[in-house]
């Protein structure tokens, strides 16, 4: 086939509204067309990872070749023992945004491609920003849910140490909410606070978390409605620490057993602390997750610690991630595992890095608990770019 029959990268999208997303941000870089300014940006990263040792239990396979690690509960990212793999970790991403009146109103669309999902794209962010005065922003549309610290970030793989979250606690069944958001930014003495409250939906089709849990290939749809919550953070020069409360209900179908109808609406509510330091040196983090559940199931408790040091363009972090599940109802049925990591990054200017990681996840389920996952380890090797 000729390149005059070639089609261009903007016709090939599976999903029109996020082709909009990548060809409005298909030029790195800003633009003025009269009143209008446009500006786009974009992300890659290039994960290879192998699982090197680890056991698990023939009889709770559910389609996939373990034992595994999962990098990524929410987008299905699974690594399975088969050798080298790139999909699971590996993304494109590309934002675009328009403005007019000095960006006092704006649009902003991202949309990413994964190789979770065999190079799909999805629609991650599209939303309207008002700016009402110096201290207040409204946005209204589709963007990111503020689970966890680095939830807005989360697909940046340049913007992390690592090459993947720590699974144990950046690992949901929902991660975007359509809705809207009214944001709070004001010096307070040496400090600067950051407040936002915010409420909305989400649907999630096909969803790739209970993938993991009903079956490789099982299509279960996920319901989050009246989602309500609150933001706040308080930064002081290389210092920050973070609260989040976020509540709604939650339902499921799986509809690769012929359900139709969403389950009876199950109440939660997620809360969140984290602390971050980064004086440009050394680099120290603790992040907590605590979800109440007890109207369909229990409680989850996450945790996350990491350390690390610089030198020069190098980065050398150690991390602890651990998870843990109570079931009211039959407490020896309880999920839980944790993960040991080592990091090495090194920046190849202010745009590039490389990565080398080597994770280690314990089995810590209870004992009429079925895992598929059991002990593993995986060293992964990652390249992460922006522009």
């Amino acid at each position: 086939m000729g390149p005059a029959h070639t089609p261009t990268p903007c016709a090939t999208w599976r999903a029109p509204l996020a082709a909009v997303a990548l060809c409005l941000a298909g030029v790195a870089g800003a633009a003025e067309v009269g009143p209008v300014e446009a500006s786009g940006s974009g992300f890659l990263s290039v994960v290879a990872a192998t699982v090197v040792r680890g056991r698990s239990d023939p009889a709770t396979d559910l389609g996939y070749r373990c034992p595994c690690f999962i990098s990524d509960y929410g987008q299905n990212g699974v690594y399975e023992h088969r050798g080298w793999q790139f999909g699971p970790d590996s993304r494109l991403g590309l934002q675009g945004t328009a403005s007019v009146d000095a960006g006092r109103y704006s649009l902003t669309a991202q949309a990413v491609s994964r190789g979770s999902r065999q190079g799909a794209v999805d629609l991650e962010w599209m939303y309207a920003t008002a700016a009402i005065d110096s201290d207040w922003t409204l946005q209204v549309g589709r963007k990111r849910l503020p689970l966890f610290l680095s939830s807005e970030v989360q697909d940046v793989g340049y913007a992390l140490p690592w090459t993947h979250l720590a699974p144990q606690l950046y690992g949901w069944e929902v991660v975007n909410y359509n809705g809207a958001s009214l944001n709070y930014r004001h010096p307070v003495g040496s400090w600067l606070a950051n407040a936002q409250v915010l409420g909305g939906q989400e649907t999630v089709r096909d969803s790739g978390y209970w993938q993991i849990y009903n079956g490789k290939g099982t299509r279960t749809d996920t319901r989050w409605r009246h989602i309500t919550g609150f933001e706040f953070k308080m930064s002081r020069d290389w210092f920050d620490v973070r609260t989040v409360l976020i509540q709604s209900t939650t339902q499921s179908r799986d509809r690769s057993t012929g359900e139709a109808a969403f389950s009876t609406p199950a109440h939660q509510r997620i809360h969140g602390l984290s602390f971050n330091a980064d004086n440009g040196t050394w680099v120290g983090r603790a992040e907590f997750l605590y979800i109440d559940r007890r109207e369909d199931y229990g409680f989850d408790h996450a945790q996350l610690f990491a350390a690390g040091r610089r030198f020069g363009p190098l980065l050398a972090m150690v991390s602890y991630a651990n998870y843990q599940q109570v079931v009211v109802a039959a407490p020896d049925t309880a999920e839980g595992h944790s993960t040991r990591t080592a990091v090495l990054r090194y920046d190849l200017g202010e745009s590039m890095a490389v990565k080398l990681q080597v994770d280690i996840w314990r089995d810590k389920t209870a004992p009429n608990y079925t895992s598929m996952h059991g002990n593993v380890q995986l060293i992964s090797i990652g390249f992460d770019k922006v522009f």
